[in-house]
């Protein structure tokens, strides 16, 4: 067991906290690490805060701390792997994950994305929560959909953009995948004509094939050539995982530049990850120098 690799769980005990959970289990399970589950008790200001006195918050508090043990204890039987779990008390609960991440030195975050119910009707979404958890965390977050969790990272999707700087992405893929002992699907959509993109889009694929290869990782690259409806690499890496269900896991780097981290959740990878039906992670590009991720 490598108890220095701590999949980290945010959970409210709700379906999507659930789900996240399972995928945290999954994920502990092929590295042989931990799980530990952290319930952020949310202080409240003002009025609010006058509601609840301070007997009443104690009482809550043993009840969650009972059923954090009580749940722990029941995967930890269940699946034989070591499940600690840790009560917080907060003004700021996305802040307090994210303390909490690197206080315990935690290797991966797993949350859930949130649900969003219009008329009746489950819409793709991001809670608030998760989305600043993804732009402040300091290690990769997965985020879990609200219907659908991976049993394992057996074949991740990378999506490449060929124009632009694609190192980073590139290392953090191979070396989960040698950690998961992974395949890696390589996609690019290609939406120029033109002879010498055309031409240089398949060499640089080429090349990122051959190098994941000599790294010894299993590896497949695909450039893709957008339908009529498919305007945006988003729209085509949709299509490219419906007609791909062993994938089950994708993973994105959050922006191209620090100085934009808080741009970037609003732009096409927001899309992506509220769109996507498999888990996202989620890297910050400037941590890659920094941290170990188990192996």
């Amino acid at each position: 067991m490598d108890e220095n690799y701590k999949v980290l769980v945010p959970t409210d005990f709700s379906k999507q906290s659930n789900y996240a959970l399972h995928q945290a289990l999954h994920i502990a399970q092929r590295v042989e690490g931990i799980v530990v589950m952290l319930f952020v008790l949310q202080q409240k200001k003002g009025i609010l805060g006058n509601i609840i006195n301070k007997e009443q918050q104690e009482k809550y508090s043993v009840m969650v701390q009972d059923k954090l043990r009580e749940q722990a204890e029941e995967i930890s039987q269940k699946h034989n792997i070591t499940v600690e779990y840790q009560l917080k008390h907060a003004t700021s609960v996305h802040s307090s994950i994210v303390e909490y991440a690197n206080e315990i030195k935690a290797s991966i975050i797993v949350m859930g994305k949130g649900a969003l119910i219009v008329d009746g009707k489950e819409m793709p979404s991001i809670g608030s929560i998760t989305s600043k958890v993804l732009r402040t965390a300091k290690i990769p977050v997965v985020t879990v959909s609200n219907k659908y969790h991976s049993k394992g990272c057996s074949n991740i999707l990378l999506p490449l953009d060929l124009s632009k700087e694609t190192r980073q992405k590139v290392s953090w893929g191979i070396q989960f995948a040698r950690l998961f002992n992974s395949n890696i699907q390589l996609v690019s959509a290609l939406f120029s004509n033109n002879d010498f993109e055309v031409r240089q889009t398949a060499a640089q694929m080429k090349q990122v094939v051959s190098f994941i290869k000599k790294q010894g990782v299993n590896v497949e690259g695909e450039i893709i050539r957008p339908k009529g409806d498919e305007k945006t690499f988003i729209d085509v890496l949709k299509s490219y995982m419906q007609n791909h269900k062993e994938i089950d896991l994708a993973i994105i780097m959050t922006q191209q530049e620090d100085d934009f981290t808080h741009l970037f959740m609003g732009s096409s990878a927001n899309a992506f990850i509220k769109e996507s039906k498999i888990p996202v992670m989620s890297i910050v590009p400037r941590q890659l120098d920094n941290i170990i991720i188990g192996m």
